[in-house]
Formats: C-alpha cells, structure tokens, sequence
C-alpha cells in the first residue's frame, strides 16, 4: 500500500487529479512533472506514516505555482480547494526554490512541515538524477554537466545539516546518503579528467652536463 493507492483520503485524491489535470504533462528532464510529484508524496509517507492529508496534498501539488498554465492564480486555488496548511506549505517551498537564485539562499528551520517536505523533495531529487546519471553509463561526467547543481551543492550540505536532529533520522540519513554519492561522483570526475600527467623521463648524463 502506498499513499496513493485506493481508497485514497478526498484531499489526496483531489490533489492527484488537480496536479495531473493543471501539468501531469509537463516535463522535467524528461520524466513527467507528475511522477516526480507523486514521488515526493510516496516519500514523506514512508518516512513519516502518519502525514497529515493536507502535507500529502502538498507534496502532489508542490510544484504547482511553477507549472500551473497561464491565467490559474495558484495561491487563489490552493486556498480555495486545499485550505490553509497545504497553500502555505505549496507557496513556500515556490519561494524557496526562487530564493536559490540568490548568491546565498536562506535556510529556514523554524517552520517543521516547510523544512519536513522541502528535504524530501531535495532527497527525491537527487536520488533521480543519480539514476538517471547511472542510465547514462558515466555518473561523474553527468554531475560534472549540471553547474546549476554543482553551484549550489554547498547549500544542499548546509540543508542537510539543518535538519539534522529536527527530522526523522530515516530521511536526514537518505538525504545525506545521495548527497554523498553527487560529491563521490564529483570528485572522481575531477581525478580522472583533470589531474595533469606527469611525463617521467631519465636523469641526463653526468657525462652531458657541462
């Protein structure tokens, strides 16, 4: 049984069917936007049984104010149909995703189902990238590809390390876990690709120098 199998909670099977009808079909790398979110869902409940059906709502529907078509008011929606828990912890991780751009993104632990959801997608995330880097046959070069990850892989540490002892200790350590794994893949691509070959060759002659 997963969270998503039948009989659903209401809350959780509207918000199936909303994130399917609003951008089930949009893309990323690849995979539709929906699997991913569906994902995340499957994950918040494995590491915490109990999640409120407006956390699950929000973990289908958290990419929504990014993918929703033109002209659907995310905020106006959510509240509408999903209430208050579900539009604060939906919008918030929207604006953490934006904060990403900024030189130094904030890390904010004091609000636990923000912190809770946010690392399960982070731990989501990049346990899909690393099998999508072992499907291409050579991880270190994949992750060495993707600089937005790469720039902001000391943020992802630091996130990690905030919760620590705030989470349960199942996610902190599945999310260390594929973390490691990136700086593992990364810091062989730097030893294969671009340590500088040492040319060996024999001492000259005594009888060749001056």
């Amino acid at each position: 049984m997963t969270v998503l199998s039948t009989p659903r909670h209401p809350l959780v099977a509207a918000a199936y069917r909303d994130a399917h009808a609003l951008y089930g079909d949009h893309l990323i790398e690849g995979r539709p936007a929906l699997a991913h979110s569906a994902a995340v869902a499957a994950a918040l409940v494995r590491h915490v049984p109990y999640a409120s059906a407006e956390l699950t709502a929000a973990a289908l529907l958290h990419d929504l104010p990014e993918f929703a078509p033109a002209g659907v008011d995310a905020k106006a929606f959510l509240s509408g149909r999903y209430g208050e828990e579900t539009t604060h912890v939906v919008l918030a991780l929207a604006a953490e995703h934006h904060a990403l751009d900024q030189p130094d993104p904030p890390i904010e632990t004091g609000d636990y189902p923000v912190l809770l959801l946010s690392t399960v997608d982070k731990a989501v995330a990049f346990g899909s990238n690393l099998h999508r880097a072992e499907r291409t046959g050579d991880v270190p070069a994949y992750f060495a590809a993707k600089t937005a990850l790469v720039n902001l892989l000391d943020y992802f540490r630091r996130y990690h390390q905030a919760g620590i002892g705030l989470l349960p200790v199942s996610l902190t350590d599945e999310y260390g876990h594929v973390i490691a794994q990136v700086d593992a893949a990364l810091a062989e691509h730097r030893i294969t690709r671009h340590v500088t070959p040492v040319v060996v060759t024999s001492a000259p002659d005594a009888a060749n120098r001056g």
